[in-house]
């Protein structure tokens, strides 16, 4: 169905217009260069020291050992190289600033798909944007609730809170809500939906996810770009992790809050304006995305074929071939977003991206792309693709030790050939990790916004090793899920859990299982080597620690008690939680619990109801 309400808008009082120019400058294959020549120097340069530690490997053992050695080394490189990068650029004090405030006509639609999400916190966030809205005077953004909700009790408790939402903001943005029957096409197809009823009528769409925050100066500021950017098709922001509270959550809030803004200022300065687009949190020209952003049906079946899943990427892909500029923004903004809160809701989710990411590899040959748009679809496979590359290694690292190869051992060598390699694997590994951390640790200003030198010291290490049960368990998941998409299985599309929901030791025990047997098999099988190979046991430690202790940390790491115990020791506080951003303030203010839904008022007498189908 299909409500609406038109409110009388205030008037908008910036002052000049400011923007900052959108554009690659003259410098662009050096930039790029700076990120492949190094990528590429220490893959190359990896492999060619690891022919000197496999050198007793047996047969055609070793070819496949070095093979595995360059993958791994490619993948630590594309993942660790843009952060060096970014602390490189801070340390020589470049910095990205964008202002800008809206100018001339245009119009902007705020749009928030939702599905079978819970209505209360939905349209406590609305409210809380509208609010920051009006008070802002951008007169010409409309804000848009767009649902694909199934369960007919949700529904009504989204029309009763969009009635409630309507007498508790007489005066403010135009109002939409609108409920799809038919689901079709998923978030993609709801948001197509808008563009073909109402697109016509905006220059501009800024997408939002059920769990999105964003500030009505951060709004100005996108939509200022836009205007003063023509060519800019997707300007995407950098959305931080807020409102959670156990350990987990704030394990990946603090996580992101640290070492995000060094990794996409290193991504930016070469991707330039061929960035990549992430589904939310960002402002789309609306005009070229429905002329060059239809995706295209897979052939075959799931999980292969059909609807892309992962949409946001061949959307930038697309877009940038078009002619069209795809920005992301470094700096950190009012834009906010929820994370899973505990490890087995968090792997759930990955499952999803598990699909929608390896289905890109029937998007690669489309000639509409440009390289870096193939690029950013390959990185996303590879992401998943280097799980069971990993295991590969380790499990080949396993095999020569039985027949004697010794390659573990030799990387515990003193020559200067094995210390060199090892050094290269563990600068690519943590270098980006220990600049973000000493980047906050040499200013007191920084390190006071995460609650002091100490605490924040105290909670990156902690970090660190929470890191490690987190990577082991995500590289045994990894694997079983393209195990399973090989065998033809597919994911549903669920509605995600949003809550600080705790896990039981049973719902640990079973969803965990596989990681913990993994480790078993591999604990026992690392026992039986020959005396003479047990340096395979010291590099498999951390990652085998972390698959046997995957069910208990999964378990304490979901207690909202030991999350709430960690904020008042001070570990992993961010500066989105010791200064609270003015919209998380309001939208805390004014989120109701889940039981609500019980008590939704009914909607309001009068209202035009339409049927959206």
């Amino acid at each position: 169905m299909n409500m609406l309400s038109s409110f009388a808008p205030a008037r908008m009082t910036a002052g000049s217009f400011e923007v900052t120019p959108l554009r690659d400058g003259r410098s662009t294959w050096i930039r790029r260069a700076a990120f492949i020549v190094p990528i590429v120097l220490s893959t190359v340069a990896g492999t060619a020291l690891a022919t000197v530690a496999t050198a007793g490997t047996p047969g055609l053992l070793r070819p496949a050992l070095l093979a595995l050695v360059a993958v791994n080394l490619l993948y630590v490189a594309l993942t660790g190289w843009p952060m060096i990068l970014g602390f490189l650029l801070h340390a020589f004090g470049h910095r990205t600033r964008v202002q800008a405030v809206p100018a001339g006509d245009s119009r902007t639609a705020l749009l928030m798909p939702i599905y079978n999400e819970n209505p209360s916190d939905v349209f406590a966030a609305m409210e809380a944007m509208g609010r920051a809205i009006l008070e802002a005077g951008l007169e010409r953004v409309d804000l848009f609730i767009l649902s694909d909700t199934q369960d007919p009790a949700i529904a009504r408790a989204e029309q009763a809170e969009f009635a409630r939402l309507q007498h508790r903001l007489p005066v403010g943005p135009a109002l939409f809500y609108r409920r799809r029957t038919d689901n079709a096409g998923r978030k993609v197809g709801n948001l197509l939906d808008f563009c073909d009823r109402w697109g016509a009528g905006y220059d501009y769409m800024l997408v939002l996810d059920a769990d999105s925050l964003m500030g009505a100066r951060t709004i100005g500021t996108l939509i200022g770009l836009m205007d003063g950017n023509p060519r800019a098709g997707i300007i995407q922001t950098v959305p931080y992790a807020v409102g959670r509270e156990t350990p987990f959550a704030r394990f990946q809030q603090f996580s992101a809050r640290l070492y995000t803004p060094l990794l996409i200022e290193g991504l930016n300065f070469w991707q330039g304006s061929e960035g990549n687009y992430w589904g939310h949190n960002a402002i789309v020209r609306i005009a070229p995305f429905v002329e060059h952003c239809t995706l295209p049906i897979l052939p075959g079946r799931e999980p292969f074929g059909g609807e892309i899943l992962c949409h946001d990427v061949v959307e930038a892909g697309l877009m940038r071939a078009a002619g069209w500029h795809v920005w992301v923004l470094p700096e950190t903004l009012e834009s906010f977003e929820a994370v899973p809160a505990n490890l087995v809701d968090f792997t759930g989710r990955e499952r999803r991206w598990c699909q929608g990411n390896l289905q890109h590899i029937g998007v690669l040959p489309d000639r509409r792309l440009r390289p870096l748009g193939r690029f950013h679809l390959a990185y996303g496979i590879l992401h998943y693709a280097a799980a069971p590359a990993v295991i590969a290694l380790f499990a080949l690292a396993t095999l020569d030790a039985y027949l004697g190869g010794g390659f573990a051992n030799a990387l515990l060598g003193a020559g200067m050939t094995q210390t060199a390699l090892v050094a290269l694997g563990a600068t690519l590994l943590y270098g980006g990790k220990i600049a973000a951390v000493a980047t906050i640790l040499v200013s007191s200003a920084e390190s006071n916004r995460f609650g002091g030198r100490l605490r924040f010291l105290a909670g990156a290490v902690v970090e660190q090793l929470g890191a490690l049960v987190i990577s082991a368990v995500l590289i045994t998941f990894y694997t079983r899920f393209i195990a399973a998409l090989l065998a033809g299985a597919s994911v549903r599309w669920d509605a995600q859990s949003r809550d600080d929901r705790g896990l039981s030791w049973n719902e640990a025990a079973t969803k965990l299982m596989l990681p913990t047997l993994v480790g078993l098999v591999w604990l026992t099988a690392l026992a039986l080597l020959p005396n003479s190979s047990h340096a395979l046991l010291f590099w498999s430690a951390p990652l085998l620690a972390g698959l046997l202790l995957s069910i208990p940390t999964a378990w304490i790491s979901s207690r909202i008690g030991v999350g709430r115990i960690l904020r008042r020791w001070g570990l992993f506080l961010t500066p989105e939680e010791l200064a609270p951003a003015s919209i998380v303030r309001a939208y805390q203010h004014l989120v109701r619990p889940s039981e609500r839904i019980s008590r939704a008022v009914p909607p309001t007498p009068g209202l035009q109801l339409v049927d959206a189908d």
